[in-house]
């Protein structure tokens, strides 16, 4: 029973949400997308390059701070600002190198006690522990630049080289080289498309379709 009042107060939440967007949308006339970029835009002004490479270490030592958002806001205050789009980048690249290797020391050094702890309590097989060993030997290089220019796993790759104890150099001279493009591809989209007041106005629709989908998908939950 609890567990289906939680689902109903989740739904409610998130169909609320949506009502409020749209009738701030057409009532009002405001954008809510818009606030909250300018918001941010002021933020990451304030803070500069430093802010970039604080935020995307972060990001990259699995606080989930989502590049997909710094990146992009970025790029946009290199087209309205005096920041130059190269040193988003860089700085960008920087800080994840810089989180990559937080987060490899820390799957490094609690490698036995974690193993210890799944296989007894989460049911893990040695053998899976053993294939990623092989797999990051073999082709350690391949799957953290393939995994930097992934979403999510981008985020996370660097916890399994750890346990691996993958070279250190090769894990950073990889890392940086599937950053790049990743942090490219995100500052150009802020800075091409963010600055475009239709897409920023079509946003509110984006987000609205996703609140009512997760305030939906609870609310089948609730009536199963």
């Amino acid at each position: 029973m609890k567990n289906s009042k939680e689902n109903l107060i989740i739904s409610l939440i998130f169909i609320l949400l949506t009502v409020f967007i749209l009738s701030y949308h057409y009532l009002v006339g405001g954008n809510l997308t818009e606030i909250m970029l300018n918001f941010s835009l002021k933020i990451l002004y304030k803070t500069g390059y430093l802010g970039i490479l604080i935020l995307m270490a972060a990001e990259s030592a699995l606080i989930p701070i989502p590049s997909e958002i710094v990146m992009p806001l970025a790029g946009i205050l290199a087209k309205t600002s005096s920041m130059n789009l190269y040193l988003i980048i860089t700085f960008g690249t920087i800080g994840n190198l810089i989180g990559s290797i937080i987060l490899y020391q820390i799957g490094k050094y609690i490698r036995d006690p974690f193993i210890k702890f799944a296989v007894k309590y989460l049911r893990l097989n040695i053998k899976y522990v053993n294939l990623s060993d092989n797999l990051f030997t073999t082709y350690g290089p391949s799957i953290i630049f393939l995994g930097r220019i992934m979403p999510a796993i981008r985020s996370v790759i660097s916890l399994p080289a750890g346990f691996s104890k993958m070279n250190l150099l090769k894990f950073g001279l990889f890392t940086t080289l599937g950053s790049i493009p990743w942090n490219a591809a995100l500052a150009l989209i802020g800075y091409y498309l963010g600055t475009n007041k239709y897409v920023i106005l079509e946003f509110d629709y984006v987000i609205s379709a996703i609140t009512l989908i997760i305030g939906i998908y609870y609310l089948i939950k609730y009536f199963k």
